[in-house]
């Protein structure tokens, strides 16, 4: 009875603990049944780094444990443990020894459990498997399972209807459905029928080998037919739209709908491999999407495309959070989210651009003297602003004809001031580095910019590269082709090839922002075991993985993706997915997904930019995610300054 009384409280215990919440009741009992209980006093071993593993793992049921490290000259504090945590996971489905030394700091009760036993029934659980996954690996690609046949990449469903971002069925088959094609010598009358007997909006128009080469909706053809330039047996490539936008058969829902919101379009072609030159397979429609799927932010785009003044705009934005808030339902769903408000962003921007050049032009200013672009950098370069925090942005111009400086400088430092005034009454914060197009450093004509960034790059130290880092971030409203920021980007890779010290020195000042070591009862803990309230996820969490993921992009000389996520994942593929370094640039990009969830999540919330969090607020499982976050932020930045090789002391 004894026994019995004993593993019945254990399993009691435990049921309130991941990952035994996860399991059956059964299961749980059976595995408490042949636990052992352990007492240690203040100060003991439990077990030390490099000792040979036993066949437990532990539970604390009672106590605060330290976990550290000794390999060096003094110990190094890793993560505080305490009731409900484990203890020994690392290795476990190994015979490696240790990985750290476990130490007591006060009296301490611990449950044992069997490990065999114990990865036997966490295999049976898919949330379970989750949970371990999580703990030990920030890789999607990482199964915590020895079965092959278990899928743990809980990618969950998205939804585009309240409460996240869901695919209830594949857009691809309505794609196919919706497909009426026809000859670019068909007569506009045949078209006409076709439209009206195969019910569709708009018809596809194909070469003699099914690839799309134009597009004619029932819209176009009416307003032709009120403006009395239709002529009935007239071959239909006379009428059609050769503006088409295409996608590939692998794309999903979000996909398709940020593709019709950053170019603005009606219908998406999809073709065999994504691009003009290959087979067409369907044609998708935003009117079919939105039967489908419920509510889109396409319609905010459209009202931010079309909005009247900067009070209509501020709703606007403010509208778009809620949807953000509405959407970020699990981290899933943040990619696409990001993605998307990059989008809406710079429609944004453009739109505040325009009201402003407008206005100017109304007030006797007259048309720009010149193509500019207005440039969004930081946060908003790499479609990470999906809370109203600070705004980096800058506006250049095409050189002036000799003697026109002056006037040329006055518009657009006037342009710029009234942008940047707009974007603030929109509710955005001011980059606190006054990396800003009103800041004159910040609004010149072409050459003057190359030089801003050449002297950047030859002189870092004293020109402050560490403040101005974000401008490196640096991404044009257009979507499409941007000359000014596309020669402006060629210039900063030249000299990059000039100056290679500069990307050690961008490398080195990544190493100054360090995660803390982890999350202990609500407390955020620091390597000298301090204790915090609060977590600057900023600055601890998402600014070293910015950093280091710029580095990685400027050191490979590419330009795009600036989103962290995609840069670490671009430099995953370089290093070799199934490598070690390949393996942490993965962890890197889950790892910044994670923290950057956290941050939006609190922050939109509370009403602030989220740069600081109280980590008691979040659910267990994303501090559970953030810990390890935590662990991947330091072997990256780790990483990073043996790479280049920096003396660095985390």
């Amino acid at each position: 009875m004894k026994g019995s009384s004993i593993s019945v409280r254990i399993a009691d215990f435990l049921k309130d603990y991941p990952p035994f919440e996860f399991l059956e009741v059964e299961a749980l009992r059976e595995l408490a049944g042949k636990s052992k209980v352990k007492f240690h006093e203040d100060g003991e071993i439990v077990f030390s780094q490099g000792q040979p593993r036993d066949q437990w793992i532990y539970v604390i049921q009672q106590g605060n444990i330290r976990v550290i490290d000794e390999e060096g000259e003094t110990e190094q504090l890793i993560d505080l443990r305490g009731p409900g945590d484990l203890l020994g996971l690392q290795g476990i489905r190994s015979e490696e020894p240790y990985v750290h030394t476990c130490k007591t700091e006060t009296e301490t009760i611990l449950y044992g459990l069997p490990r065999e036993k114990f990865v036997e029934e966490a295999q049976k659980s898919g949330k379970a498997r989750r949970y371990l996954a999580a703990y030990f690996s920030l890789n999607p690609a990482y199964v915590w399972s020895r079965n092959p046949h278990h899928d743990d990449s809980d990618q969950g469903p998205i939804t585009l209807r309240r409460g996240g971002l869901e695919e209830v069925g594949p857009p691809q088959s309505g794609a196919r459905q919706a497909l009426v094609t026809v000859m670019a010598d068909t007569p506009i009358r045949e078209v006409a029928l076709k439209l009206q007997s195969k019910r569709v909006e708009c018809v596809l128009v194909v070469d003699e080998d099914h690839r799309p080469i134009g597009k004619l909706t029932d819209a176009d053809l009416r307003d032709r037919l009120l403006d009395g330039s239709v002529q009935p047996f007239a071959p239909v490539r006379d009428l059609m739209f050769t503006d088409l936008i295409t996608a590939s058969p692998t794309e999903n829902t979000g996909d398709l709908l940020v593709k019709l919101t950053r170019y603005g379009k009606n219908f998406l072609v999809v073709t065999e491999d994504g691009t003009a030159h290959s087979r067409a397979l369907g044609l998708v429609s935003e009117r079919n999407l939105f039967l489908q799927y419920g509510r889109f932010p396409t319609v905010v785009g459209e009202a931010i495309s079309s909005a009247p003044d900067l009070f209509s705009l501020r709703s606007l934005r403010d509208r778009l959070e809620s949807l953000i808030l509405e959407f970020l339902d699990s981290r899933h769903s943040l990619k696409w989210l990001m993605e998307m408000v990059g989008v809406l962003n710079r429609k944004l921007n453009s739109r505040v651009v325009e009201l402003v050049v407008s206005a100017m032009e109304k007030e006797g200013w007259g048309a720009a003297p010149s193509d500019f672009a207005w440039l969004m950098m930081g946060s908003g370069g790499r479609d990470e602003l999906l809370i109203r925090s600070a705004v980096y942005h800058a506006l250049v111009y095409a050189d002036p004809p000799a003697g026109e400086e002056e006037p040329y400088q006055t518009y657009f430092r006037e342009l710029a001031h009234r942008a940047a005034d707009a974007l603030r009454q929109c509710g955005f914060l001011e980059s606190p580095q006054n990396i800003l197009a009103q800041n004159p450093d910040w609004c010149l004509p072409l050459q003057a910019m190359k030089a801003r960034f050449s002297a950047l790059i030859a002189n870092p130290v004293s020109n402050h590269v560490y403040s101005a880092r974000d401008a490196f971030d640096f991404y044009p409203l257009r979507e499409t082709h941007c000359p000014l920021a596309e020669s402006l980007s060629k210039h900063i890779d030249q000299e990059l090839l000039k100056y290679p010290d500069f990307i050690r020195h961008m490398a080195s000042d990544s190493l100054m922002n360090q995660p803390p070591r982890t999350i202990f009862k609500g407390y955020v803990v620091d390597k000298e075991g301090t204790r915090r309230d609060e977590l600057a996820i900023k600055f601890h969490a998402l600014l070293p993985l910015v950093d280091v993921g710029r580095v990685l992009s400027l050191e490979a000389g590419l330009r795009k993706p600036t989103a962290t996520y995609k840069r670490f994942e671009k430099a995953a593929d370089r290093a070799g997915r199934d490598t070690p370094l390949g393996n942490l640039y993965q962890e890197a990009s889950g790892a910044f997904l994670v923290a950057q969830y956290a941050r939006i999540s609190q922050g939109l919330r509370t009403g602030t930019d989220g740069a600081v969090i109280h980590p008691s607020a979040l659910d267990a499982e994303t501090r559970t995610l953030l810990i390890t976050s935590f662990r991947t932020i330091y072997s990256t930045l780790e990483a990073t300054a043996q790479h280049f090789s920096l003396n660095w002391r985390g």
